[in-house]
């Protein structure tokens, strides 16, 4: 008995071979969760120092503050350096949300007027804090 030709079976294997290896796979996976902000969080520890990094310098200061140690000892000059570098990343981040938000009213306000003068409104009565609609 033979077989018809379309049963044989590199008719059955796919097309295409190629496929991802470990896609979501990196040295810096980081996963947040809590109420930080995600985008801070990888970039300070990506650019600035690891989380096991961060630990160990706060460690060093505490015990060198602990031993009687100077204001100036080492591992505190490494504590000041590394939130000098995350405080200029969060201002960053905080002028990169600002940007992002005048442009999103921009583009509403284009779109509908209306509804960018409500959120305008509702957002400043927040601020003034305001609970009354």
């Amino acid at each position: 008995m033979s077989n018809p030709f379309w049963l044989f079976p590199w008719n059955l294997a796919p097309t295409s071979l190629n496929q991802p290896i470990l896609p979501d796979w990196s040295l810096q996976h980081i996963t947040v969760n809590y109420q930080g902000d995600p985008a801070i969080e990888k970039e300070v520890a990506a650019n600035v120092a690891s989380y096991g990094k961060q630990l160990g310098i706060v460690t060093e200061a505490v015990l060198a503050l602990a031993r009687g140690g100077a204001d100036e000892a080492e591992p505190i000059k490494r504590l000041r350096e590394i939130a000098k570098k995350i405080e200029k990343i969060k201002e960053e981040h905080r002028s990169d949300l600002a940007a992002s938000a005048q442009q999103a009213m921009d583009s509403l306000a284009k779109k509908d007027r209306a509804a960018a003068e409500r959120i305008a409104a509702e957002f400043a009565r927040r601020a003034r804090g305001d609970s009354a609609r």
